[in-house]
C-alpha cells in the first residue's frame, strides 16, 4: 500500500512512522520543517520526527521513551556484528601475515640451500683441480 502524507498527518502513530521508508520519513520531516541531515540514518531521521511530535503534543510522551529505547536494541546488536566482522577480519589478515612469513621463511631456505650446494660445489671443483695439479706434477717427477 502507498504512503499517503495526508493520511498520516490526519492521524499520526509510531506503528506507522515505523513501516516507512526513509524516503517517505524524509517527507514526512519536511512535511512539518524537521530539520536533518540528508545523509543521516533513517532512524536517526525518524527520532527528529517523532521529538517534534511529542515537543508540538501530536503524541504523547510515552511514545518518545518506548520509541527510542528500540532502536537501542538494534544498535547494540549491530555493534556487536561489527565487532564480530572486524575480528573475523583481523584473524584473516593474521592468518594471510603468517602465511606470507612462511613462504618467505621457504623462500630464504631454499636461497640458503642454493649457497650451500653451490658452496659444495665450488669445494669439489677446487678438489678436483688440485688433484689434477697433484697428478701434473706426480707426472711430471716421474719423467
Amino acid at each position: 500500500m502507498p504512503f499517503n502524507l495526508d493520511k498520516f498527518v490526519a492521524s499520526p502513530s509510531v506503528e506507522e512512522l515505523d513501516s516507512l521508508k526513509k524516503s517517505e520519513i524524509v517527507k514526512v520531516a519536511k512535511h512539518y520543517g524537521v530539520e536533518f541531515q540528508p545523509l543521516m540514518r533513517k532512524d536517526e531521521i525518524k527520532r527528529y520526527v517523532l521529538e517534534y511530535l511529542v515537543d508540538e503534543s501530536i503524541l504523547p510522551i510515552t511514545v518518545l521513551e518506548t520509541a527510542i529505547t528500540v532502536p537501542t536494541d538494534n544498535t547494540f546488536e549491530l555493534k556487536r556484528l561489527e565487532i564480530e566482522m572486524n575480528k573475523e577480519i583481523r584473524l584473516k589478515e593474521m592468518e594471510r601475515e603468517r602465511e606470507r612469513e612462511e613462504r618467505e621463511m621457504q623462500k630464504r631456505k631454499e636461497k640458503c640451500k642454493c649457497k650451500c650446494k653451490g658452496k659444495k660445489e665450488a669445494r669439489e671443483h677446487e678438489f678436483r683441480l688440485k688433484q689434477l695439479e697433484l697428478g701434473v706434477i706426480k707426472a711430471q717427477t716421474l719423467k
